[in-house]
């Protein structure tokens, strides 16, 4: 008996690997329940959560701290628009690793 906290990710719920299931693009919300992967665990989330943070702060430390009180500006203006680049392309990545089934790829 499976417990209402059933983890989707499970090879028989997903629509890949299903024989006898054809995907229909009009199918019921509680279908397509079947075939989200994404799983809300307590430690998963605490990570994924700790990560953010994380990413945030450094990039609070690095434009406030380091990069405003420097006396070059270009210095500054470089640096730190190629950190943010960095910053929301790291939990750009982040985001979309946590939402994609594995599988799929």
């Amino acid at each position: 008996m499976q417990s209402s906290g059933h983890r989707f990710r499970d090879i028989e719920h997903h629509p890949l690997l299903a024989e006898n299931d054809s995907y229909d693009s009009s199918s019921s919300e509680a279908d397509m329940a079947d075939r989200v992967w994404f799983i809300r665990d307590g430690c998963g989330m605490v990570c994924a959560v700790m990560t953010w943070f994380l990413v945030v702060y450094a990039d609070f430390v690095v434009t406030f701290v380091m990069l405003l009180p420097s006396k070059d500006f270009w210095y500054s203006v470089i640096n730190g628009v190629l950190f943010n680049c960095l910053a929301v392309l790291a939990l750009s990545s982040h985001l979309r690793t946590m939402l994609t089934d594995p599988v799929s790829i």
